[in-house]
C-alpha cells in the first residue's frame, strides 16, 4: 500500500511506501530509513529520510502557513543516534529551515544547504546563520553527552562545484569517499526525496540584478 504526500516547499506529490520506520523523534516524522550499512560507499554509509514542519521560507522570512520539509540524515556504520537531539533543537530554533542533509561521521556533523536558502544569504547573514547552528549543536551534544563536535557547512548547487576549494574536504567530512561518486550519492537522495530547493531561472535573474551595482 502506498499514499501520495505532497511536499509544500515544492508542491511535487511523492508517493510513499506504507511500511513500518522508527519513530526517532516526536518532532521528526520519519518517511524512510535504513538500519544498517547499505552498497559500497564511505565506511558503512547509509541514510534516512525525516519529515519537519517548516515556518520559514528558503529565504528565511516567516510564513504564514506551515510547509513540510524533507531533511536526509546521513549516518556512518555506527548509526549513531545522537545526531537526531541535534536535528531537533535546529527545529525547536527555527534553524533547520536552510538544511537538506545532515551527516555525523566520527565526531563531526557535516550540513548541506539548500541551494535556495544559500543563495539569498548574504556572506554576513551566512555567517551568522552558521554561527548560530554551530552554537545550538555544541550546547546539545555538551549538555547531553559532555562532548565536542566539529560542524562543517557545504551547500548543493546545480552544477558540481569541483575545483571551488573546500569541496574534497567537506565530502569527505560528509562521506569518506571518492569526491565525485559521493556528489552522485547526495543528488540522487535528492533525486528521490526532494530536499533541495532550487532557484528557478527567474528567480536566478531577479537574485542576480539585486545583488548588481546600481548604476545611473
Amino acid at each position: 500500500m502506498a499514499q501520495a504526500i505532497r511536499n509544500s516547499s515544492n508542491g511535487k506529490e511523492m508517493i510513499m511506501p506504507m511500511h513500518d520506520t522508527p519513530k526517532y523523534s516526536p518532532h521528526l516524522h520519519c518517511i524512510y530509513d535504513e538500519p544498517a550499512p547499505t552498497g559500497h560507499i564511505g565506511r558503512g554509509t547509509h541514510y534516512s529520510v525525516v519529515q519537519a514542519l517548516s515556518w520559514r521560507s528558503e529565504k528565511g522570512e516567516l510564513r504564514q502557513q506551515a510547509s513540510v520539509q524533507n531533511v536526509a540524515i546521513i549516518w556512518d556504520e555506527d548509526h549513531d543516534e545522537r545526531i537526531i537531539p541535534c536535528i531537533e533543537a535546529l527545529h525547536m530554533a527555527g534553524l533547520l529551515y536552510a538544511i537538506a542533509i545532515i551527516g555525523e561521521r566520527k565526531g563531526g556533523i557535516a550540513i548541506v544547504l539548500k541551494s535556495m536558502c544559500a543563495a539569498y544569504m548574504s556572506k554576513a547573514q551566512m555567517s551568522a546563520y552558521q554561527e548560530e547552528v554551530t552554537r545550538t549543536i555544541d550546547k546539545v551534544v555538551n549538555d547531553e553527552h559532555g562532548d565536542y563536535w566539529n560542524t562543517d557547512f557545504g551547500a548543493f548547487s546545480e552544477t558540481p562545484s569541483m575545483n571551488e576549494p573546500g569541496y574534497s574536504t567537506f565530502h569527505r567530512q560528509l562521506i569518506n569517499d571518492d569526491v565525485q561518486k559521493v556528489d552522485t550519492y547526495i543528488r540522487n537522495i535528492d533525486n528521490l526525496w526532494d530536499v533541495d530547493v532550487y532557484l528557478t531561472a527567474a528567480e536566478k535573474n531577479r537574485l542576480k540584478m539585486s545583488l548588481s551595482p546600481h548604476t545611473c
